[in-house]
């Protein structure tokens, strides 16, 4: 399955990469600002080698590194999944291509299931929103209906797919945080570029290096921010894709169903959200027999599961997010 995408910010999925790249790419994940001193010991490589390999994935849009975090900071304030179901006289693969031309929307994904397509919208308010499915996805020929599963929160996220497989509680993944406008400023420009020296981003801010280290330890530390390279993870061997949207049963709390869906491994993203669904989770495994396991054994008999509804990937569409606007944005969590 190979992309020629021509939006510069979405990754290319590209049929395999060799065993170098793949080692560099699992490093990258677990800290996207490791010193390529350190990813040439670790591979045995030299450090030029271990630069060129990381700099060609990046001209090449197999990968990106950037700062994973809570929307809200980057200027999204409104969110939702689009359920799309689509005429059967035009190829749903030929609307994802239109879909992924939405500046908007930064996840497509083709599936086999109710919907033939979902598409993840971000902006900045309800009102943008509502205007962007009626201007521009409403009206892509080959659309015949759209649901709309507006988030009520991002709960949880992880771009590191091999550290979804083995997790200890909720496996460093990214949660909402409270922050002040220093640290949004700091997250927002390590989203434009997250190998962005720490002493440009202080000169930036008009704040002192060691200021901007301890602030940027403590939002990791604290799961605010992670630095990571993001991939298309069907790039790697995670051929097995699913949403999983949840009702939660009758006496229990979609906060506390949220949490433990968290703590599951191979879950990377979990939504709570208004509409039909009260969760949607993604579960990224490498088999669909690894998939079959991970939901029939773990999900099923989670408390608080009540109805649920497999989708699963066809293909996947995936775009980093950068921030909405350059300027200081209005954060409601402070500290």
């Amino acid at each position: 399955m190979n992309w020629d995408l021509t939006t510069p910010d979405y990754l290319r999925l590209v049929a395999s990469l060799d065993d170098l790249d793949r080692r560099i790419v699992s490093l990258l994940q677990t800290d996207g600002r490791m010193p390529f001193s350190h990813i040439a010991r670790e591979i045995g490589v030299t450090e030029k080698t271990a630069r060129s390999r990381v700099l060609d994935l990046i001209e090449r849009d197999v990968m990106h590194i950037t700062a994973v975090t809570d929307p809200t900071v980057l200027g999204y304030g409104a969110s939702a999944l689009l359920g799309i179901k689509t005429r059967p006289d035009r190829p749903a693969t030929e609307i994802a291509q239109e879909l992924q031309k939405v500046s908007a929307i930064d996840y497509v994904v083709v599936s086999a299931s109710r919907y033939s397509l979902f598409a993840e919208l971000l902006c900045r308010d309800r009102d943008e929103l509502q205007a962007t499915i009626e201007r521009d996805v409403g009206k892509i020929d080959g659309v015949e209906s759209i649901e709309t599963m507006p988030y009520l929160s991002l709960h949880y996220q992880l771009a590191h797919f091999a550290a979804a497989q083995n997790k200890v509680g909720q496996g460093n993944g990214i949660q909402p945080r409270e922050i002040d406008a220093v640290d949004v400023r700091i997250i927002r420009s390590l989203s434009k570029e997250g190998r962005k020296p720490f002493l440009q981003i202080a000169e930036e801010l008009g704040i002192s290096e060691g200021q901007v280290r301890l602030r940027f330890k403590y939002l990791s530390d604290t799961g605010t921010v992670s630095v990571v390279a993001l991939i298309n993870p069907m790039s790697l061997e995670f051929h097995s894709m699913a949403w999983v949207a949840i009702n939660v049963a009758a006496g229990y709390r979609a906060m506390d169903v949220a949490d433990r869906l968290a703590a599951l491994s191979n879950t990377t993203y979990i939504a709570l959200c208004a509409g039909r669904f009260d969760i949607l989770t993604e579960f990224i495994c490498r088999t669909d027999r690894e998939l079959l396991d991970v939901i029939d054994q773990n999900v099923r008999s989670l408390p608080g599961v009540g109805r649920l509804e497999i989708s699963i990937y066809s293909k996947l569409f995936y775009k980093r997010l950068t921030p909405i606007r350059d300027e200081d944005v209005a954060v409601t969590r402070k500290v």
